[in-house]
């Protein structure tokens, strides 16, 4: 069992406990960037950004940013947090008020997401480059409040009695929120279950006995369990009960060392969780080596397997399938391949073509982490041969025709950016108006939805001062996009996590 070291007392770092539970005399001090207030507990909303794509579809769209597309030439930088430990920090997840991200040296951290104070750290076993999911682990408990009248007092008499009956009617009722868990998956093939208010382990459990087996791309939940992509010579999806962690189902996608670095993709109204595979070490690929495999929810049976054209490694498919409702209730899955080819497939007729597209000609090494979609276009980015370098494409859903293309400015690189390029491979973020797209040369763009024109740009390949104090640098942009919430920005970059804020706000 690889060694899981806890910060603080029993496994966790949280610096309001500490100061709930500090005796007179103590020496220990909290660490720096501690919030002064003890973190609550913690409920799943709706306007949130949760797991690797915010919902099940995966489609990295945040239709509720609370931050409008006139506001966003407007973004300042409000704060960082620096990971010291690792070398790369993965993609922020952001739930009622609390930022939970990871690193490649298996540190997990809790902070708050308007300041950046620290809650709580907890360390697994190996590096972490999946998404973090947060999910509750029972219903929320409702509890009648007492009603009042009007004007505060109590009510008597006869008023009282014919007022009772509207007073229950109108009676305040508090909930209670329930026990929540961040899911977390390590690059050695353990998924964790973390008290989400204190970082407190609940549980632990090893997705594969294969000792090579390795979980990179995102989980994702739904209702009580967890669907966890393992990487191992066997490649398969496991289901988790989200309160015990033991394994329901276990769905073997290939036995020949097929690679899977995408998550599951979820149509919850027809029960199918959707991967993407990339290719095989055997001599001959089997057939679901370089598809995209559709799997039933309930208990792992394989639905259909459709593998598309590849060239070589480039035809790989490393981010998650997603999934957009067009109107007249048409379903389309849009897979982006690693050599810039897309395509848009039926889920109802076990993966048929509906349209094949590719933006750029030149593409290489495109869409590595992922597009976005909102309701009407597919945002892509892709990476390219100088002097093109990259950039940000924009195509139908409905019809994979390209809408704009909007090629990278020449970098402008730190002279401490090593390998720097205008290669934009990061997972693409889109909210109403706008699109979100980094770079390799370490900048993080805003781009108008209509036309494509940059219309905000800022150079996160610099020193940063942090709220924890660690020393901090930004640098390209890749793997894990940008997450908008209630009118803020995240984005991970080198080792530090950065906070953005339109200016006024």
């Amino acid at each position: 069992m690889p060694s899981m070291r806890a910060s603080a007392t029993a496994g966790l770092l949280l610096a309001g406990v500490w100061a709930a539970h500090a005796e007179p005399g103590d020496s220990a001090t909290p660490p720096a960037g501690a919030c002064a207030q003890p973190s609550g507990a913690v409920s799943v909303g709706t306007a949130q950004w949760n797991g690797w794509g915010r919902d099940l579809e995966n489609s990295r769209y945040q239709p509720e940013p609370a931050l409008r597309a006139a506001d966003v030439p407007k973004l300042k930088f409000k704060w960082a947090y620096g990971v010291a430990e690792g070398s790369e920090s993965g993609p922020p997840t952001i739930v009622d008020g609390r930022v939970f991200v990871a690193n490649s040296a298996g540190r997990v951290v809790a902070l708050d997401a308007r300041s950046g104070c620290f809650y709580w750290s907890f360390d697994a076993g190996h590096g972490i480059h999946a998404a973090l999911v947060v999910g509750e682990l029972e219903p929320a408990a409702r509890v009648p409040g007492i009603a009042k009248s009007a004007g505060g007092g109590k009510l008597k008499g006869k008023i009282r009695g014919k007022r009772r009956a509207k007073d229950k009617t109108n009676a305040h009722i508090e909930v209670r929120k329930p026990p929540a868990a961040v899911f977390v998956a390590d690059d050695g093939g353990s998924v964790y279950a973390l008290d989400a208010a204190s970082g407190r382990l609940l549980w632990r459990t090893q997705a594969d006995a294969d000792s090579e087996a390795r979980i990179t791309g995102s989980p994702a939940l739904y209702k009580t369990r967890l669907y966890v992509p393992v990487r191992a010579h066997a490649a398969s999806l496991i289901a988790l009960d989200i309160v015990t962690g033991s394994v329901v189902w276990r769905s073997v996608l290939s036995s020949s060392g097929t690679e899977l670095d995408s998550g599951p993709t979820l149509d919850a109204r027809h029960e199918t969780a959707f991967l993407a595979t990339g290719s095989s070490d055997s001599g001959a690929p089997p057939p679901s080596a370089n598809a995209i495999v559709a799997v039933d929810l309930d208990g792992g049976k394989l639905r259909w397997v459709k593998q598309l054209p590849a060239a070589g490694a480039l035809g790989n498919a490393s981010s998650p399938p997603l999934l957009r409702t067009l109107p007249g209730d048409t379903q389309v899955l849009v897979v982006a391949q690693n050599d810039g080819v897309l395509y848009g497939l039926d889920p109802r007729a076990a993966g048929a073509v509906l349209w094949q597209s590719k933006p750029e000609a030149n593409a290489t090494e495109a869409v590595l982490w992922g597009a976005a979609a909102d309701h009407r276009s597919v945002f892509v980015g892709y990476a390219a041969p100088d002097p093109g370098g990259g950039g940000l494409a924009a195509l139908a859903i409905a019809t994979g025709r390209p809408r704009w293309l909007a090629p990278s400015p020449v970098p402008v690189c730190a002279e401490a950016l090593p390998h720097c390029s205008h290669a934009q491979s990061q997972a693409v973020t889109v909210m109403p108006g706008i699109a979100f797209s980094g770079s390799q040369d370490g900048h993080l763009r805003a781009y108008s939805t209509i036309d494509g024109k940059i219309v905000w740009d800022f150079d996160t390949a610099r020193t940063l001062a942090t709220t924890d104090g660690q020393a901090a640098h930004g640098g390209p942009l890749d793997r894990g996009g940008p997450a908008v919430v209630g009118g803020m920005v995240y984005v991970s970059s080198g080792n530090a996590l950065l906070a953005f804020v339109a200016d006024g706000k």
